[in-house]
């Protein structure tokens, strides 16, 4: 085997490895009692609530600058530019998972897109209800919308969605 064939097959690996982890993600939520649903409902709507609010304050700059860039964040071809790497799908960790997919059955993910550095929910923009997004996607703001929005507020709705994150129990789902 030489050089190139390894790395197509790393490749190829890196590709299928977030696959399967967002599919036990899915497995372990279906998987919930009714104890643990009642808990992350409770701590979902904390998340949602930020996420929401985090929404109102960006969306109107967003709508004037994302649909005119050209370099959108979660479509770029240039790894060392991207916030999304081939890693996790939608930039979801468990936790984050857990919070998002509580109420909202989340669209079916496009894996080809992961080939060429995409995030999956990618469609003609971000195909993923505004109050479901991953925590790495409400927290990256390019340079230009930085400049409109008041980062002073942003980073204090973020301060909260990631007390959410780091308190949240997986131990009081499995219960």
């Amino acid at each position: 085997m030489n050089m190139t064939e390894g790395l197509e097959d790393k490749i190829l690996s890196d590709f299928k490895r977030p696959q399967k982890e967002f599919e036990l993600y899915e497995k372990f939520y279906l998987g919930l009692g009714e104890n643990a649903k009642i808990y992350l409902k409770c701590e979902s709507k904390k998340y949602k609530k930020i996420v929401l609010a985090i929404q109102e304050v960006i969306q109107p700059s967003v709508r004037m600058n994302c649909i005119r860039c050209e370099i959108h964040c979660c479509k770029l071809y240039v790894p060392e530019l991207s916030i999304y790497i081939a890693k996790p799908v939608g930039c979801f960790d468990l936790i984050n998972y857990l919070l998002v997919r509580c109420d909202t059955v989340l669209p079916d993910p496009c894996y080809e897109n992961m080939e060429k550095n995409v995030c999956p929910f990618y469609v003609n923009g971000c195909t993923l209800p505004v109050d479901c997004r991953s925590y790495l996607c409400i927290q990256y703001f390019c340079d230009k919308i930085k400049k409109e929005l008041d980062m002073q507020l942003i980073s204090k709705y973020l301060e909260k969605a990631k007390f959410v994150l780091n308190h949240f129990s997986v131990q009081e789902c499995m219960i």
